[in-house]
């Protein structure tokens, strides 16, 4: 870190408001409290934070000098260190719209100033900067993590295993050993089995447990996707749990007394209230090529047997190739036609169309499904106004829930339980008890239910989480956002 000087803004603010006297300077010389400041800063790497981003030689090398000048580059240094510290652990090191397009959450924007000034009277100095760190229980098990596979690091990793055919229950083979040690290693068998090549069932509940923890289909067969995860190196997962901790620092920590928190890279949604999981089911979220966006809402509203007003994109790239392929399409899926946008849109015949002469730019008819079994919404809709258009859903296409993977939707999040959430957030409201929710819906007719109270929504992308007991679990980069922040904080 370069010394900021004297000119900076925050420290020319603050030393000329208290009439250039020092924070980390006495008569006698050096203030005791800034052993504290040196105490903290080389910590810093519990949170993953860099130790050479704070300038701790260049401050340690000063605390003995004589020099006026030496000890007022000191007393910058140190002042400067402070602010980047509190910085990096509040609002995170890097500026994350530079990084990704596609995340839109906003760290609160951080008063140097008045940190600053709140640090040169506190007396205890390293209990406030270590209050700095986000509170929040996923950043605080996160940290636990790092610990716990740097220790893994140090006492050597874990071996690799090498490609061959997949190991099934029962097989004899003379990478069990190797298995069994590298199992071993993070955890997931616990108790050392007999010394053999064979696969037996102690190791195969090891393997499937490891298996839960990966996103991977939990059969106990050691096949391509299994020895590919179980060969990602430690220091990689390090890697990944560093950048989980950059993006939790970005979140605020109150979430809401009562918040829906979506897991994209887990495909996982939770209802947390009162800092507790009430509530949890799968999700299928965008593909790859159209990616859920990262962002925060308040969810106002539902709607009961909703339509399905078809955006222009999607009109454009999905339902009008399926209307050139089949003529019959729209009436078989209960779509209507309009003649444009607006909300004197006049409904036509699409039989008096020639939609083989239009092309996708020119597309200007409006398409709206009707509610019934075919509807792509299903049978409620969440809402939570933005400018995105994602909203969540129930749907009918209710096999892909069954699947590891589940990036099929086009941005908006459909989810497993979609008449258990609705019950669950009008449960405040006497009105909506769940058998008048399922009448409503057996009676097929559109019905706009307001919330009792709004619920904050949070969508995020977290490739290490936590389950039942703390569990730690890993998930691939489905869209690339890690890799994008690896760039950024690792150069790699």
């Amino acid at each position: 870190m370069a010394p900021l000087p004297i000119e900076s803004e925050t420290l020319q603010s603050f030393y000329a408001a208290h009439d250039y006297q020092p924070i980390w300077l006495d008569p006698q010389g050096v203030d005791q409290r800034i052993y504290q400041l040196i105490e903290v800063l080389g910590a810093s790497s519990r949170d993953g934070l860099e130790l050479h981003s704070y300038d701790l030689a260049e401050i340690t090398a000063r605390l003995t000098t004589d020099s006026v000048s030496e000890l007022v580059e000191l007393e910058l240094r140190a002042s400067a260190a402070l602010l980047r510290y509190v910085s990096d652990i509040r609002t995170g090191r890097l500026a994350l719209h530079e990084i990704d397009p596609e995340l839109f959450i906003y760290p609160g924007d951080l008063d140097r100033l008045a940190i600053l000034e709140r640090a040169a009277v506190t007396p205890d100095l390293e209990r406030f900067l270590r209050e700095q760190a986000p509170s929040n229980p996923i950043y605080r098990r996160l940290r636990r993590a790092l610990a716990e596979y740097r220790s893994i690091a140090a006492r050597g990793g874990w071996p690799t295993l090498p490609d061959g055919p997949s190991l099934k229950p029962g097989m004899v083979d003379a990478r069990v050993a190797l298995l069994r040690q590298r199992l071993m290693a993070s955890g997931d068998l616990t108790i050392e089995g007999a010394e053999s090549d064979t696969y037996d069932p102690g190791l195969v509940q090891a393997v499937e447990r490891f298996q839960a923890r990966h996103g991977l289909d939990a059969d106990g067969v050691v096949g391509a996707k299994t020895i590919e995860a179980l060969n990602v190196s430690v220091d990689e997962r390090i890697d990944q749990i560093l950048i989980n901790m950059e993006r939790w620092r970005w979140m605020p920590d109150d979430l809401g007394d009562r918040y829906i928190l979506v897991n994209l890279a887990g495909f996982e949604l939770d209802i947390v209230e009162d800092g507790s999981t009430v509530m949890d089911m799968r999700v299928v979220v965008g593909k790859t090529y159209r990616r859920t966006p990262v962002f925060s809402g308040r969810m106002t509203y539902l709607d009961l047997n909703p339509y399905w007003h078809v955006t222009p994109n999607i009109a454009r790239n999905d339902i009008l190739p399926k209307i050139k392929a089949n003529p019959g399409y729209l009436t078989a899926d209960g779509m209507r036609v309009f003649d444009g946008w607006g909300d004197g849109a006049r409904e036509i015949d699409p039989a008096t169309v020639d939609w083989t002469a239009i092309e996708p730019k020119a597309l200007s008819y409006k398409f709206r499904q009707d509610p019934g079994p075919k509807n792509a919404l299903g049978q409620v809709k969440f809402m939570f106004p933005n400018r995105f258009n994602v909203y969540l859903h129930d749907t009918p296409s209710r096999d892909l829930f069954q699947r590891t993977v589940r990036t099929f939707s086009s941005g908006c999040i459909r989810v497993e339980a979609p008449l258990e959430l609705a019950a669950y957030l009008l449960k405040d409201d006497a009105a909506w008890p769940p058998s008048r929710i399922e009448s409503v819906i057996a009676a097929g007719k559109p019905m706009t239910v307001v919330l009792p109270q709004p619920v904050p929504v949070h969508l995020t992308y977290s490739t290490v989480w936590f389950g039942e007991g703390g569990t730690i679990h890993f998930r691939d980069d489905i869209y690339g956002r890690d890799a994008l922040i690896a760039q950024a904080l690792f150069g790699k």
